[in-house]
């Protein structure tokens, strides 16, 4: 989105971040032999993820792990849990954004579409036009494109 005084939303950064987040989820049930979300949306922490001495490789190693499951069960569930719906509110301001973006621009339209000659013309038709066909629509006969260019911020050789 364009510079609106100091405010503005990065819709991509907020895509970004929700994505990051997936990933990191993901990638941590790639390295655990365990299904980590899975486990976390089941109601389980980590106090089922335990390995045998052989296979973590060692008597120390694996009582090291259970410690760890021990103390940590709920912890790293949480932590998975809150990943998780970070990144479905991020997703979820992304879109809401995007929506709330379309129905501003549809809105104008239909005031552009209001503004042309043509009372019977159907406003609900307006959002599917670009704004450079708007330009071009609302330019009277006579007057030079490129006023109507300047007004707009378009192009209206790129619009017919």
């Amino acid at each position: 989105m364009g510079d609106h005084n100091g405010f503005q939303v990065d819709l991509e950064a907020l895509g970004q971040a929700a994505q990051g987040v997936n990933d990191a989820i993901a990638a941590l049930e790639a390295e655990l032999p365990w299904p980590v979300k899975k486990l976390g949306n089941d109601g389980h922490g980590v106090a089922m993820m335990t390995l045998s001495d052989s296979d973590a490789g060692s008597v120390l190693l694996a009582s090291a792990l259970r410690k760890f499951c021990g103390k940590w069960n709920y912890g790293v569930k949480f932590l998975v849990e809150e990943g998780a719906a970070a990144a479905a509110a991020l997703s979820d301001t992304r879109s809401g954004y995007e929506k709330a973006e379309q129905a501003a621009l549809d809105a104008f339209k239909k005031i552009l579409g209001a503004a042309a000659d043509d009372p019977m013309a159907d406003l609900n038709a307006a959002p599917q036009k670009s704004i450079e066909q708007f330009a071009v629509d609302l330019t009277p006969e006579g007057l030079p494109q490129q006023a109507v260019s300047q007004v707009l911020g378009v192009d209206t050789k790129a619009g017919g």
